[in-house]
């Protein structure tokens, strides 16, 4: 895929490194963040989610994560010398904020799991202006981004997490090849 990489140095070629724009988050355990500001480990698996049936791709990239990349599952009670920990962003359009609570409300009473809750940070925000600014040319499916604190992004992946989209991501984790955590 086009975006997985970014060997290039980013979306179109770019020299500089790619930037993580700033977007405004709450957790489902009802913490409010703003990333990548806010993020809690050194390095962040960032899982963007734009439709509902993306979940089960999220949750294909977070089980292989936590169990095959030595990545935190969770920043609750995040052990302060975790490298690594992965969120999922579900990217919500804006008009649908006057909704948050319901929408929010029926994901956590879903989940119920305070770990899940936690890592769980909905966006309701105008979604065209966050993928050109974060350099996603399709809200179709799943990106993977590995991101800094500073907000520079050391990996993007789209799709599924396949041989190729988890080699970009372990590179960018530092992260040996097939290292079970």
């Amino acid at each position: 895929m086009a975006e997985a990489g970014w060997a290039d140095g980013g979306p179109g070629g770019a020299t500089s490194a790619p930037r993580f724009p700033d977007l405004a988050v709450r957790s489902l355990a009802g913490d409010e963040l703003l990333l990548p500001r806010d993020l809690t480990a050194s390095l962040t698996l960032v899982l963007l989610a734009f439709r509902q049936w993306q979940q089960g791709l999220v949750d294909e990239w977070i089980a292989w994560a936590v169990d095959d990349a030595a990545v935190a599952p969770t920043p609750l009670g995040l052990d302060p010398g975790a490298r690594a920990v992965v969120v999922e962003v579900p990217v919500i359009g804006r008009r649908y904020r006057p909704a948050r609570r319901v929408i929010d409300g029926g994901m956590a009473a879903s989940i119920r799991v305070p770990a899940v809750l936690a890592r769980t940070l909905t966006a309701y925000t105008d979604v065209s202006a966050f993928c050109r600014a974060a350099g996603i040319s399709s809200t179709e499916t799943v990106h993977a981004l590995v991101v800094r604190r500073d907000g520079v992004v050391l990996a993007h992946a789209a799709g599924t997490p396949d041989d190729a989209n988890r080699a970009t991501v372990l590179a960018a984790l530092g992260t040996p090849r097939g290292h079970a955590g």
